[in-house]
Formats: C-alpha cells, structure tokens, sequence
C-alpha cells in the first residue's frame, strides 16, 4: 500500500479510533497514544493492508484490543480479575437493563429517518456535514430532524 492510499484510507478513520480508545480507556491522554500505537502497526502492516474489506471495522477491532493490552499492563493480573469479579448489586444491574431497554423501545418507535439520523449524529458521532455528505439532505433539514428526534425521545422517556 503507498503512503498517499494508506492517508486516503486509513487516516479519515482517526476520529472513530479516537472514540473508541477514549470510551475504553476513559483518559485522553491514554487514548491519544493508543491511537497513535494503532496507527504505527497499521503502518507496519501497510503491505497486507490492501486485502482488508471493511477498514473501519478492522481498525476498530485492533483498537479495542490495544486497550484492553494496555488495561491488563496496567493492572496486576489478580487486580484484573477481582475488577472482572466485583459485580454491581443486582437491582442496579436490573435497573439498567430496563432503563437501556426503554431507550432502544423509544429509539424504535422514532420514524425511520429520525432514527436513522440520530444514530449517525449520536452513536457514529458524526457532524452535521458527514452526515449531509453520506445522506444527501440539507444540513437545516437534518438538524431539523435531530433536534425532532431528541425531543421525542425525552417525552417517551
């Protein structure tokens, strides 16, 4: 793979990669470098890199384990597993199931294209001019639409 396929195909992707070491590893410092881990064994792996179908989705799965690398450094192994062990109470685990629960029946009762772009602006976090690029409405109208959803959301919930 040349460098200008590498940058045209690999670098858009930084954001998403960002995202998700910083959900993990919920420091943003920590999650800057396993970025720019990721982004020095996707270099090294530049040669193989062509035969890969879905970028984003493998770069995802190397950042998920890069973190999980770097969480297990962190901890002593016995630390790891009481963390692994150590379980909220039931009944807030239950409350959070019901409560994740309700969000996903009010998500499915949004109109298609709320739902469709909420879940672009809100779970993919992708600003109002990707989504504009990768729908083809205007940028009003998808704030529009947004906001609509949002609102909606918060009524049922």
């Amino acid at each position: 793979m040349t460098r200008q396929a590498f940058q045209d195909i690999w670098i858009p992707l930084q954001g998403r990669f960002y995202r998700i070491a910083f959900y993990i590893l919920e420091n943003e410092a920590d999650a800057r470098d396993a970025v720019q881990d990721l982004y020095l064994k996707l270099w090294n792996l530049r040669d193989h890199l062509e035969l890969i179908r879905n970028p984003q989705s493998f770069g995802s799965l190397m950042m998920r384990n890069l973190c999980i690398d770097r969480i297990r450094k962190r901890l002593p192994s016995d630390t790891l597993k009481e963390e692994m062990a150590v379980k909220g109470p039931p009944d807030e685990d239950l409350a959070l199931r019901e409560q994740l629960e309700g969000v996903r029946k009010a998500m499915d009762s949004l109109p298609e294209s709320q739902r469709k772009l909420l879940s672009m602006r809100v779970i993919e976090g992708l600003d109002y001019t990707e989504i504009e690029k990768r729908t083809g409405l205007s940028g009003l109208n998808i704030r529009v639409q947004v906001s609509l959803a949002r609102k909606r959301l918060k009524q049922l919930l």
